[in-house]
């Protein structure tokens, strides 16, 4: 007995200490000096720190070097992803200059109780970091805000940031209601029935991306299956960074309320809120800003080089104007007879000046695609002219152009 008890309790710390690993990533600013102007810019200095790996964090420490004249003329906060903050220093030392510090809780002494003259050391923050054991995740773009907020005639640099963090790794599924994108635009906030979404996050599937075929799209790809309301919905492509998926076109609000599982791995349950429409239009460039991938009358691609008449019809292309009539299944290729129209009325301008939107609905062959044929007013100035889409008043995103004959 007494041998088994020993057994188990060995078999025990092993498995204890497999589960609470500890993992440590570090990651720095490697911009240039970022200016911190007087007050009366009312401006906030800030040095964004991308962390690319997602920990259940339970320590962070920041390296932080600022040269400023006086630095108790200073805010100096540091955000998490999710918005968790913490201040390092408030209006603290008086006529230190130069902060070169590392801030980590197992110091001896905070940096606004010793105010070294030479801004050099480790020290505690005025707020624990330990206020980031309690934010959701690790992974994502982190935020060192620098204000002056007391001098109209000082200014100085945010010269570096460094942070090194150190948790339990997430190998479940993660995302954050911010990363469900539109994926035409990468906007996001909310979702739309019918609206293809990109969800990025980490440990979402397979590290080699899988595409779907060509036609309709699959429920499960590479391992990954994605629902909404508890609904499985079809999936485009798939990696561990990123999955692309449609929403159903019956999705009603006030939420979706989505999951991922990739193997025997299952993400927390993530909302989203929902509205009838969420437009964005596709630009050739990613992020939706430039020139909009759009065809004109005959055919052929806009662009500098071949600019749409005025009189004409161009066609642009998008994802998230709403339910269809005839009604259209998520993941299906929509037919080219009949077509699927938009239900919302969908208006356009170019230029500014509105514009008659003679179709706007489902493209025939490609699930989750939107088409609008807008006719170019006569008086739209020639050159790149921002073109926009609207319906149930949201609107596409700007500067995104399309080019106008001289």
């Amino acid at each position: 007995m007494r041998n088994r008890i020993a057994a188990l309790l060995l078999l025990f710390s092993t498995l204890s200490g497999f589960a609470w690993a500890q993992d440590t990533v570090t990651a720095s600013y490697n911009g240039f000096p970022i200016p911190i102007m007087p007050d009366y810019w009312d401006t906030i200095s800030v040095a964004y720190i991308t962390v690319p790996r997602a920990l259940k964090m339970t320590k962070v420490t920041a390296k932080v070097n600022i040269n400023y004249p006086q630095i108790e003329d200073l805010n100096v906060f540091l955000f998490s992803p999710d918005g968790t903050r913490t201040k390092l220093l408030e209006h603290n030392c008086g006529s230190v200059r130069i902060i070169n510090a590392t801030f980590d809780d197992a110091a001896q002494s905070r940096f606004s109780e010793t105010c070294p003259v030479n801004g050099t050391g480790t020290f505690r923050a005025n707020e624990p970091l330990s206020n980031f054991n309690s934010a959701d995740s690790s992974i994502g773009v982190w935020v060192l805000a620098v204000e002056n907020n007391r001098s109209d005639s000082r200014a100085g640099y945010l010269n570096d940031v460094t942070l090194t963090i150190t948790g339990t790794s997430q190998a479940q599924p993660y995302f954050r209601p911010d990363q469900v994108l539109n994926s035409a635009n990468l906007r996001s906030g909310v979702v739309a029935p019918g609206q293809v979404a990109s969800i990025t996050g980490t440990s979402l599937g397979p590290t080699d991306p899988v595409i779907a075929p060509a036609g309709a799209w699959p429920q499960t790809l590479g391992g990954v299956q994605v629902t909404v309301n508890g609904v499985v919905v079809p999936i485009r492509y798939a990696s561990a960074s990123r999955l692309d998926i449609q929403m159903p076109f019956n999705l009603a609000g006030p939420q979706a309320n989505i999951q991922v599982t990739y193997g025997s791995n299952v993400s927390a349950t993530v909302p989203v809120p929902v509205q009838a429409t969420f437009p964005g239009l596709f630009a050739e460039r990613s992020g939706g800003a430039g020139q909009a991938k759009a065809l004109n009358q005959d055919g052929t691609v806009n662009s500098l080089l071949n600019p749409a008449r005025r009189g004409t019809y161009i066609t642009v292309y998008g994802i998230g104007l709403g339910v269809v009539e005839p009604p259209a299944v998520a993941g299906q290729v929509p037919p080219a007879s009949p077509l699927s129209v938009a239900v919302n009325p969908v208006a356009a301008s170019i230029g500014g000046v509105p514009a008659t939107v003679s179709f706007a609905g489902l493209a025939p062959g490609i699930p989750g695609l939107y088409q609008v044929n807008i006719l170019v007013p006569d008086s739209v100035p020639g050159g790149a002219q921002e073109v926009v889409v609207s319906n149930a008043n949201n609107g596409s995103q700007n500067g995104l152009t399309v080019q106008i004959r001289p």
